[in-house]
C-alpha cells in the first residue's frame, strides 16, 4: 500500500473556503430579475409557433407524456415539449417543492464540474432563459466574467427559478412505484403514492429523468455492510451531518469526484483526519470528458455502431473517474488529508466504537483506525433494482442481447445496461412488448453506453431526439383525426 501526498505541488492560491463562498445578491436583484422575466416572456411570444397546442387526445384523463423526475433533465424536457405544442404533460417528483434534483440533496461539489458555458441547453436557444442572464441579473456581469465554473448552490437556485418562471407542470411528493401497460386503453398505468395516498396516473409516453442514482441506488461494498454496524458507515448519497465529525477520524473508500467532495466538507467541518483509499496504483489524471466537449461527438455518438460505442465506454471505465483538479489540490493542501493508493479493503472490524481496517494488497497492507467510514463507491446500475420498472424490466433488452464484445473486452455491468434506440427509447425483447418503445431513458448512469454520455454536456442533444420521436408518434397515431380536421377546415381567406 502506498501513500500519496503532495502538498508542496498544490497551487498556493487555493484556499479551502474560497470555493464554498456564495456571493451576496445585488441590492436590486429583485428588480433586475423582474426585468429579465419580462424580456423572457417577450422572447417566448416571438418564438412561439403557431401559438397553439396540437391536442388530439381521445381521453382527457390520459397524459400525453409523464416525466419522472423534476431535475434539470425533466424540466428541460417539459419545456421542450411545450415549445413543440405538446401540452398534456406532467412531471412527477418524489421530493417536496424546492427540493427536486440532486443539487439540494447529495450533490456536494462546491462547483459544477463542467465549464460555466456548458449548461445543458436548458435555455433552448433563448438567451434570456439562460443561466448566464439569470446569474448576471442576480450577481452582476462582473461576477459572471470572474467565475470559470458555476457554484452548485447557484445552479440549484437557477433550476428552481427556471421551473417557476416557466410555470412547469410539476407534481411534487409523488413517488411512482410501478408502471404497467394497459392494452385496452393504449397507455401506461403509473401506480404512485401522492402525499401518502395511493393514486393511478395514465400516460401514453414516459420519460425517465430520475438521475444517475435511479437504476439501483447506492453501491456499498459487501465487506462494509457485513463487517460494520449501520451507524458506523455512510454512503455519499446519504444525508450526512458533517458538523458531527469535528475532531473525528474518517475513512472514505473510493477516489472519484464525490469522494473528494465529501472529504473537503469533512475537512471544512473540522475533522481530525480524512483518509481516502483507492485500489488503483494512482489516481486517474486524464479526463477524456473534457476532450469530448464538442458538438459532433455528443450529437452523433448515438449513431455509432455497437462496437465503437463499446470501445469508448470501456475505455472510460478502465481509465476511471477523477476528481476535478481544484478539488484534488484543495484536499492535498491540508495536512489532515491522506490519499492511500493500492489500498483495497482487506479486512474490517468494529471494536470499542472504532473501525479497524486493513488496506492494501496481498503483499503489503496497513492497519488504520477510524471513527467512521464513508463509501464513495458510486451507484449500482441495474434496471432490475429500479423500483418503478419492476413490471417492465424483464422485457427490456440489454446490451448483452445485442452485442458480444471481443475476447478480453467483456464487462459484466455494461452488458446489463439497457440497449436504447436512436431516441433513447427502450428496445423490447419481443414485438409483444413494443409499447416499451414509448419509454425514454434520460438517465446518464446506465444510458451513457447507448448514447446519453454525460449529464449536462449531453442534455442539449439528447432531449430534442426524445421530443421529436414523441411528436412523430403522436402525429402518426392521430393521422385520421388530423386528416378529418384538414378536410373540415372551412375558413375563407376572402
Amino acid at each position: 500500500m502506498a501513500d500519496l501526498y503532495s502538498a508542496d505541488s498544490s497551487p498556493t492560491s487555493l484556499a479551502l473556503q474560497d470555493f464554498w463562498e456564495v456571493p451576496e445578491q445585488l441590492p436590486d436583484a429583485t428588480q433586475r430579475l423582474h426585468r429579465l422575466v419580462s424580456k423572457l416572456y417577450a422572447d417566448l411570444e416571438i418564438v412561439s409557433y403557431p401559438g397553439c397546442c396540437w391536442d388530439y387526445s381521445r381521453d382527457s384523463n390520459i397524459l400525453e407524456v409523464a416525466i419522472l423526475g423534476a431535475g434539470q433533465a425533466g424540466k428541460s424536457a417539459a419545456f421542450g415539449l411545450r415549445q413543440q405544442g405538446i401540452s398534456r404533460v406532467r412531471i412527477f417528483d418524489r421530493r417536496p417543492v424546492g427540493r427536486e434534483g440532486v443539487w439540494h440533496d447529495f450533490a456536494r461539489n462546491a462547483l459544477l464540474r463542467s465549464p460555466k458555458k456548458v449548461t445543458g441547453g436548458l435555455d433552448w436557444g433563448i438567451a434570456n432563459l439562460s443561466f448566464r442572464r439569470w446569474c448576471e441579473a442576480c450577481y452582476g456581469e462582473a461576477y459572471w466574467q470572474r467565475i470559470s465554473y458555476i457554484p452548485r448552490p447557484l445552479w440549484a437556485d437557477y433550476l428552481d427559478w427556471y421551473g417557476q418562471v416557466l410555470d412547469l407542470p410539476i407534481q411534487n411528493d409523488t413517488d411512482v412505484q410501478d408502471i404497467s401497460w394497459n392494452e385496452a386503453e393504449q397507455c401506461f398505468w403509473l401506480q404512485a403514492q401522492h402525499q401518502g395516498r395511493p393514486e393511478c396516473y395514465k400516460a401514453r409516453f414516459i420519460i425517465f429523468a430520475t438521475g444517475m442514482a435511479c437504476a439501483g441506488g447506492k453501491n456499498i461494498p459487501a465487506i462494509v455492510h457485513q463487517s460494520l454496524p449501520a451507524h458506523a458507515y455512510y454512503h455519499t448519497m446519504d444525508d450526512i451531518n458533517f458538523a458531527s465529525f469535528a475532531g473525528k477520524r474518517v475513512m472514505i473508500v473510493g477516489g472519484g469526484a464525490s469522494a473528494f467532495d465529501n472529504a473537503l466538507l469533512l475537512l471544512k467541518a473540522g475533522a481530525k483526519s480524512v483518509d481516502i483509499s483507492i485500489r488503483r496504483s494512482h489516481l486517474p489524471n486524464l479526463n477524456r470528458i473534457r476532450w469530448s466537449e464538442w458538438n459532433g461527438y455528443h450529437r452523433h455518438y448515438i449513431d455509432l455502431p455497437n462496437e465503437i460505442k463499446w470501445f469508448y465506454s470501456l475505455s472510460e471505465f478502465r481509465l476511471g473517474q477523477l476528481p476535478p483538479a481544484h478539488t484534488y489540490h484543495q484536499a492535498v493542501k491540508d495536512s489532515r488529508f491522506a490519499l492511500h493508493t493500492n489500498a483495497a479493503i482487506k479486512r474490517l472490524s468494529y471494536r470499542n466504537e472504532e473501525i479497524v481496517g486493513e488496506y492494501g494488497t496481498s503483499d503489503s497492507f496497513k492497519t488504520l483506525y477510524h471513527d467512521a467510514l464513508i463509501c464513495g463507491t458510486g451507484f449500482v446500475n441495474s434496471l432490475n433494482r429500479q423500483p418503478e420498472l419492476k413490471t417492465l424490466s424483464p422485457y427490456i433488452s440489454r446490451w448483452q442481447d445485442h452485442f458480444t464484445p471481443p475476447s478480453g473486452d467483456e464487462h459484466i455491468e455494461m452488458a446489463q445496461y439497457p440497449y436504447l434506440g436512436k431516441s433513447l427509447e427502450f428496445i423490447p425483447l419481443t414485438t409483444e412488448h413494443s409499447h416499451l418503445q414509448r419509454c425514454y431513458y434520460l438517465c446518464c448512469g446506465s444510458a451513457f453506453l447507448s448514447g446519453f454520455r454525460a449529464n449536462l454536456t449531453d442534455l442539449q442533444f439528447a432531449v430534442p431526439r426524445i421530443i421529436y420521436d414523441i411528436g412523430r408518434q403522436l402525429f402518426i397515431e392521430h393521422q385520421d383525426e388530423i386528416k378529418a380536421d384538414f378536410e373540415a377546415y372551412d375558413k375563407w381567406e376572402y
